[in-house]
């Protein structure tokens, strides 16, 4: 039953992602923030479980403008945001311990790191769409991101033995680990392949090669992404981080693995690639 919904899921949901992600603009934009906002939500949800306080709508904010001063990679932007978010944050959770707020410190941690970890890293989904080609590179990173996924999903329920990280992620295997990076590589290198045929793209510019790396990358980042999250969740004692999306829990159970892999993929194509 949880296989099908995953599947059924699935099926209804890439290919909208795709047009979204083909169309760009403002509409993509939209997607991504929302996506973020909700996954922050989540994160201060898992937290408010642990018995933590933080400031959901302070999180919420401090993400879309830390995901907006990525975008204009400009630290003349990103560092009066940054101080915004403290002054707030901090003046909030004085005022939260003055009401009887029992954990401050730990309170104010989650409320910026929703902020630092959802928006920091979020954002370098929207500033990958935005390089030259840059529909083109988000098809080739996501899409190789969600095959590596379900490759160690495949190899882990096949041959998967020896666990990855048992107290964290007890499913998670090596075997299953490996073929996710290797599932990762070659889709990633066929999708190259297939932007060379019907994008214009120059193999010049992204090649197999290319792919074959983008997958790597997006594999291993992803994962420990993925296991980050179920750390978190371990110790509020949830087993998802939401109900949103039937079958795959909710929207941060589904992006805590792009959020490091768009990152790490968007300085591979930016220092290496377009140098």
């Amino acid at each position: 039953m949880m296989l099908r919904h995953r599947l059924l899921t699935a099926t209804l949901l890439v290919p909208v992602f795709l047009w979204v992600i083909h169309l760009g603009g403002w509409l993509y934009s939209a997607v991504v923030l929302v996506l973020l906002a909700i996954g922050a939500w989540e994160f201060t949800r898992i937290a408010a479980i642990a018995d933590v306080r933080p400031s959901t709508w302070i999180s919420i904010a401090g993400v879309w403008a830390v995901a907006g001063a990525v975008v204009l990679m400009d630290g003349r932007w990103m560092i009066p945001v940054v101080v915004t978010l403290l002054l707030c944050s901090m003046a909030w959770h004085v005022f939260s311990f003055e009401r009887g707020a029992r954990t401050p410190l730990q309170d104010w941690a989650v409320t910026l790191a929703a902020p630092f970890y959802l928006g920091g890293l979020g954002g370098h989904l929207l500033a990958l769409r935005l390089l030259p080609h840059g529909a083109l590179w988000t098809l080739t990173v996501l899409p190789a991101m969600w095959l590596s996924d379900t490759g160690a999903y495949a190899m882990g329920s096949w041959l998967g033995r020896r666990p990855m990280a048992r107290r964290t992620s007890p499913n998670k295997t090596w075997e299953g680990f490996f073929g996710g990076v290797v599932w990762g590589a070659v889709f990633g290198g066929l999708l190259a392949e297939l932007w060379q045929r019907f994008g214009a793209v120059s193999p010049d510019l992204l090649g197999w090669r290319e792919g074959v790396v983008i997958g790597v990358l997006v594999s291993v980042a992803g994962t420990v992404g993925d296991l980050g999250i179920s750390m978190l969740k371990r110790q509020a004692g949830l087993k998802d981080t939401g109900r949103l999306l039937a079958g795959h829990g909710g929207v941060l159970d589904r992006i805590d693995s792009w959020l490091l892999a768009g990152a790490v993929s968007y300085y591979f194509i930016l220092w290496i690639v377009l140098r």
